[in-house]
């Protein structure tokens, strides 16, 4: 059977930079766009909020992970609300980072979502705080990925 293990879903609520993330790692032109469906790129797979936000959607959340060899659950810094269940990132069974986007907005609260990831299920260790905008921890969170993903990669 074909490893299909080769990219890295991205998962978190709505609004929560998900998009834009990936347009930076890809070093695309960041604009935002709503991700009405699940989009297959390359190296990622794009997700809608809705498949973290309304149980409804869970098991279609699971079934795209088998399509990646990484899930990164993304939290942003400045949304005061979580919709995301306890260990829920065990759920999936690959490796997981957490990401907090937003990290240059004046209303960022980096200690909330660092904590909302580690409910989720998240290592501490392997989450990296991001702004997309300005590049900051970009390198960082790229050598994660690199690491996690080069053995799917190179097959």
């Amino acid at each position: 059977m074909a490893s299909n293990k080769k990219r890295v879903a991205l998962i978190g609520k709505i609004g929560s930079g998900k998009t834009t993330l990936m347009q930076r790692l890809n070093e695309e032109e960041l604009k935002y766009s709503k991700t009405q469906m699940v989009q297959y790129f390359d190296d990622f797979i794009d997700t809608p909020g809705e498949f973290i936000e309304l149980p409804f959607f869970s098991r279609q959340a699971i079934n795209i992970t088998m399509d990646a060899g990484l899930v990164i659950l993304v939290n942003s810094c400045v949304d005061p609300q979580n919709s995301v269940p306890p260990n829920l990132i065990h759920t999936y069974n690959i490796p997981a980072l957490g990401v907090v986007t937003k990290t240059d907005r004046s209303e960022c609260n980096i200690k909330r979502s660092r904590n909302l990831l580690i409910y989720a299920g998240i290592n501490p260790k392997h989450i990296y705080e991001v702004s997309s905008y300005t590049g900051a921890g970009i390198k960082e969170l790229e050598a994660a990925i690199q690491h996690f993903m080069a053995p799917h990669r190179n097959k």
